[in-house]
């Protein structure tokens, strides 16, 4: 019944993004076993960065196959990895983990596990064989995983580690996903999958490395199956059964990565997961009919999981009930008319009552009267409760799923609950608008989401549910402004304002709280460490989320020890903060601020008689392409004895492309630089 590939599978093999090929017999890109003094010779880093890299990937290869079984299909997955060490950081890839998955009394088994370490000596290639009884251990991670862990032998600097492994999975769910992108350079990685006519799947590709092979195509496939027999009662007799061999056609998907340069870490990233170039897999369904016309669809929709979590007795069930702050919600319904004020007022009497533990979770960990007791909770116990509570006052509220920053992009278009792992509160205001908040964050007000929770969009869960965009409610603002007279001798005096907007106030008063007021003050002494301070730091509406937070200090500059004919000021680079956080020339990954970003600066410079200016910096204007940002710089003298130097870097874009970040790199690097120039004063 597998002779010809159904209508409905070529239909798939149509929608793909791949080139279907005609079938061709592959060549396996490695040989395990198969190492000479050649391979020891070294190449050029794949790329400047990686000249430092502690080891490198010469060749990780994968095949993923389902094959016939007793009574059952099975996912069989192949691995071949050649690694070479390079320095004595790189000796903790000489330990390899492989993660096992574990389900209702059936495990993942790990078959034909092999290893070897080749060292090269006197020019000869000597090898050291992994011994599996000595070497590995299993852990148990929790009740659906297990990790198997082993380590090569005789590991030293120059040596060569290879491994090969089969997995042999029952899980059909659980195909094998593939990563290209490691935190070491790879040369070549190279997966193929084998599905039969018979299984749909799903596949998501993530990240931005270019695919040096990226294909389909039509291969002969054969597998056999046994069947037991069984009784009239459906009893088995075992292998009393018979056995066939099933052929016909499937689809290979190939792809491979050559040349991938080590995966960092990069200022102003998401999840790492959304930026390494990996391929994943979803069971979406099955259709063993002859003619493919008896599909079962076995991907969810977003109303089943809607469904689910209403009935969830930490979830939906839990907003049913009557809870503990229901009478003093009540009370703000007949003290506050408008729904936004409502709102806030509702957000801060639970905020008053639980603070957050630093969990991010999807479900409640217990009811509500317990969480209020022990006025503690993690951010679902708190937002679930914030939601409880305002459709207690009067409001249309309802919870939004959303991703974190750091645990990946939300697929919407895959119905998923695992992609979640935080909840908000969501309130439909009379405008039909959205107001989202957030009862973790004393510190902002309420709309200010965390910017932990601007990823994308959220899904709310309601009779209708719908997506919700995670927008930043306000931008990321900073404005200083600073006074200062100069002495005869060429000494400042003088007092600097600073005011801290949107996230920067969330930012800066969260540093506060931290550190202490007293702690703070110190830190913030020490970024002008040539400047004397005369009074202590002042701050304003520390406590108020919804006022601008304001800092006043007073300082002063020492005058030298003798009066100098020219005076060179760079005052702008002495009062600035700004720093260039892009420190390498090229990146492969977007730039993501979460919000717009605002720094304005403003000095006022009033200059003695025996002082007059001999060069000042040229003003400046920058733009980014699109209207992505700009830089202004600028100095007036409005009076012979006064300067006004004005500074501004505005960046309009939340999200720059990896093409866009050479621009954008370039715009720090010269807003630096124009804050470096020197005002030059001469004596008269």
């Amino acid at each position: 019944m597998f002779r010809y590939l159904s209508s409905a599978w070529l239909l798939f093999i149509a929608c793909t993004t791949f080139h279907v090929a005609q079938a061709q017999k592959l060549k396996d890109p490695i040989q395990f076993g198969v190492v000479d003094a050649a391979d020891f010779a070294t190449s050029a880093p794949v790329s400047s960065a990686d000249s430092a890299a502690p080891a490198e990937i010469l060749c990780d290869f994968g095949k993923s196959r389902i094959e016939g079984a007793r009574e059952k299909f099975q996912v069989v997955f192949e691995r071949v990895t050649r690694i070479r060490i390079l320095r004595k950081a790189g000796y903790s890839w000489a330990t390899v983990q492989v993660p096992l998955y574990v389900k209702d009394n059936s495990t993942e088994e790990l078959q034909k596990l092999k290893g070897m370490t080749y060292n090269l000596v006197g020019g000869n290639v000597v090898k050291d064989k992994l011994d599996i009884n000595q070497a590995g251990f299993k852990e148990v991670i929790d009740k659906n995983h297990r990790l198997y862990s082993f380590t090569l032998p005789n590991v030293r600097e120059g040596s060569i580690i290879e491994f090969s492994y089969t997995i042999k999975s029952d899980f059909l769910f659980n195909l094998q996903d593939w990563q290209f992108q490691h935190d070491i350079p790879v040369r070549w990685s190279e997966y193929r999958v084998v599905i039969p006519p018979f299984y749909r799947y799903k596949q998501t590709v993530r990240g931005y490395l270019p695919f040096a092979v990226e294909e389909s195509q039509i291969v002969p496939y054969t597998t056999s199956y046994s069947q037991d027999s069984r009784d009239s009662f459906g009893n088995s007799f075992g292998n009393s059964g018979h056995s066939a061999s099933l052929s016909g056609q499937a689809v290979q998907v190939r792809w491979a990565v050559k040349n991938a340069p080590a995966f960092r870490e990069e200022p102003y990233m998401t999840s790492a997961s959304n930026y390494r170039r990996s391929v994943d897999f979803e069971l979406a369904g099955y259709d063993f009919s002859r003619n493919g016309n008896e599909y079962h669809d076995l991907t969810g929709t977003w109303e089943k999981i809607t469904k689910s979590l209403q009935e969830e007795e930490l979830f939906g069930v839990l907003l049913k009930e009557n809870g503990p702050l229901t009478a003093e919600a009540q009370l703000l319904l007949k003290t506050f008319e408008g729904s936004t004020e409502r709102a806030a007022a509702v957000l801060a009497l639970v905020q008053q009552r639980v603070k957050y533990n630093g969990q991010e979770r999807l479900y409640a960990s217990q009811p509500f009267r317990k969480t209020c007791e022990q006025h503690l909770g993690n951010s679902s116990d708190l937002n679930l409760l914030l939601v409880q509570t305002l459709r207690a006052a009067g409001l249309d509220a309802n919870p939004v799923l959303l991703s974190t920053r750091r645990h990946g992009l939300v697929q919407t278009d895959l119905p998923e609950l695992s992609q979640f792992n935080y909840v908000v509160a969501h309130v439909t205001l009379p405008d039909k608008s959205d107001l989202l908040l957030d009862a973790t964050e004393p510190l902002a007000p309420a709309g200010l989401l965390p910017e932990r929770c601007l990823n994308g969009q959220g899904r709310l869960i309601a009779n209708t549910g719908r997506w919700v965009p995670l927008k930043p409610a306000k931008r990321y603002m900073q404005f200083t402004t600073a006074q200062f007279t100069m002495s005869d001798k060429g000494g400042l005096q003088g007092k600097m304002h600073l005011e801290y907007d949107g996230y920067a106030g969330l930012e800066t008063r969260k540093q506060i709280l931290e550190l202490g007021e007293q702690g703070y003050q110190t830190q913030f002494t020490r970024r002008w460490s040539d400047w004397h301070f005369t009074s202590p730091l002042t701050v304003m509406e520390l406590k108020d989320p919804t006022k601008v937070l304001k800092a006043d200090v007073a300082l002063t500059l020492p005058e030298p020890e003798a009066p100098a004919p020219l005076l060179y000021l760079p005052l702008a680079q002495t009062l600035g903060q700004l720093t260039n956080p892009f420190k390498h020339e090229e990146r492969q990954y977007p730039v993501d601020f979460s919000t717009l970003h605002d720094y304005m600066q403003m000095v006022t410079l009033t200059l003695p008689a025996s002082y007059a200016v001999q060069e000042r910096p040229a003003d400046i204007v920058l733009a980014l392409p699109n209207n992505g940002g700009k830089f202004m710089y600028n100095i007036t003298q409005p009076t012979p004895g006064t300067l006004q130097i004005v500074s501004r870097l505005q960046l309009l874009k939340s999200v720059y492309t990896p093409e866009e970040y050479v621009a954008l790199r370039e715009l720090y690097s010269r807003a630096i630089a124009k804050h470096s120039e020197m005002l030059v004063l001469q004596r008269k």
